[in-house]
């Protein structure tokens, strides 16, 4: 097993390298020259939704409350679908690189630098949170320490990144997407097997494990507040819109985010299935301890080998995404508008940012205790704060918006989402806070804009 993993991950460095040393432009180093075929696109797409929150931890989710945690995965469809019917021909019109620059296109330079610093930060959590998973992932074969495996996986993402940029990552993205679902398909059949199915299951499982939309567990407002915090986030996602901006033309673009909707549902099922048998032959673990563990012990070496390694690439696709995100968002849309330069220096600013955010999420990650509280905690904050006002600048191109409005409502928005995300705080409407964050940067942003419009206009 040890063998295969290392094998797979050196395939997966190789197949980036072999994408060539990027160009020195912006075009070729931040959207692969926007030549994405439709292929290509959709298994990037499905690679980058399918990261450590929708193994690990939707995994982890299901072993705790039932097959409800299937909707983790399944508002990320939903937020594609809609994406790909309503706004990817807004968001290739704008020709930009990265979301905060969409921002900038709609609001201006200090909206734009605004949106780049909050993403940058709130996904350097989400960042961390994929290389924990992968330590927890990749300790179970019991040959080095967490720590080791964390540096590994590290070096492996900053080296294709920094060596071919998006085209390195969208190559090796796609490659993953097979890998994370061949794995994940023969674990989910053999792990079937053992547990005697669903009738099984359901006489094991505790009461309510099997209620689908909603459980005793997960109720309606649960369900609310997912489709808003997480479902936003592939409505109006910095690494999404990447994709969405690196493919060849519009209709590439959504035919890809389409088909990348449809094929994550069924994953949602399988990895449900497997926290779920996990719960009967391991009860009593640490949730996300559920695919580990069935790693370890569930499954005939092979078929653990073929998940082990399904789950390395689908943490390791969402991880180089994030990371190039992240450093081509500090590098174009934050010390470019300060420091002025050209295409090549950027780029080689970019590749240096890949180092320098690859090192600070590695030694964030030793902080971070669950996969799926991390990434709340950046998605609460990002969709509080960004995901509205960019909503009703795309959605309502005809409205007079201000810029310091949507800053100011990005502010308070973010700061709501902040305060509501933070572990062990105690304030008022503490759980409803992201969702007023939202509602606040939304209504902010319209209502003083259209009061200093009426105040333009009657001077």
């Amino acid at each position: 097993m040890t063998l295969l993993l290392l094998v797979s991950l050196i395939c997966f460095l190789l197949v980036g390298l072999s994408a060539g040393l990027s160009e020195g432009s912006r075009d070729a180093f931040f959207v692969a020259g926007r030549r994405g075929s439709t292929n290509a696109i959709t298994g990037s797409l499905v690679a980058t939704v399918i990261g450590g929150s929708a193994t690990i931890g939707v995994a982890g989710l299901a072993y705790e409350r039932g097959i409800t945690a299937a909707w983790w995965i399944l508002v990320g469809a939903i937020g594609l679908a809609a994406l790909g019917l309503l706004l990817v021909a807004r968001v290739r019109s704008s020709g930009v690189y990265t979301l905060p620059g969409l921002a900038g296109r709609l609001y201006g330079p200090k909206v734009r630098v605004a949106t780049a610093v909050l993403v940058v930060v709130a996904w350097m959590g989400v960042l961390s949170g994929q290389i924990v998973a992968a330590s927890r992932v990749l300790s179970v074969i019991g040959v080095g320490s967490p720590s080791l495996w964390m540096m590994f996986f590290t070096v492996v993402l900053v080296g294709y990144g920094v060596a071919g940029g998006q085209k390195a990552v969208i190559r090796s993205d796609l490659l993953q997407a097979v890998v994370i679902f061949v794995g994940i398909a023969v674990a989910a059949f053999f792990v079937h097997a053992v547990t005697g199915g669903v009738d099984s299951l359901a006489a094991t499982l505790p009461p309510g494990s099997l209620e689908f939309p909603v459980s005793p567990a997960f109720g309606w407002s649960d369900l609310g507040s997912m489709l808003v915090l997480v479902g936003l986030v592939y409505l109006v996602g910095p690494d999404i819109y990447t994709r969405v901006l690196s493919a060849r033309d519009t209709r590439t673009a959504r035919a890809a985010t389409l088909s990348a909707a449809i094929l994550v549902i069924p994953v949602a099922i399988m990895v449900t299935m497997l926290g779920l048998a996990a719960r009967v032959l391991f009860p009593g673990i640490l949730p996300e301890q559920a695919l580990p563990l069935i790693v370890a012990h569930a499954l005939p070496p092979y078929v653990a080998a073929m998940l082990l390694a399904g789950l390395v690439a689908a943490l390791m696709s969402s991880a180089d995404s994030i990371l190039l995100g992240q450093a081509v968002i500090l590098a174009d849309d934050v010390i470019s508008r300060v420091a002025f330069l050209d295409d090549s220096h950027v780029v080689t600013l970019a590749r240096g940012c890949i180092v320098v955010l690859g090192a600070l999420a590695l030694a964030l990650a030793l902080g971070f205790q669950g996969v799926i509280s991390s990434l709340m905690f950046a998605y609460s904050v990002f969709t509080s704060g960004v995901v509205g006002p960019l909503l009703v600048g795309l959605l309502g191109s005809r409205l007079r918006l201000d810029s310091s409005a949507v800053l100011l409502g990005m502010c308070v928005g973010g700061a709501c989402g902040l305060v509501g995300a933070i572990p062990g705080l105690e304030v008022p409407l503490k759980e409803q806070l992201p969702m007023i964050g939202l509602a606040l940067s939304i209504v902010l942003t319209l209502t003083l804009s259209r009061l200093r419009y009426r105040g333009t206009t009657q001077t």
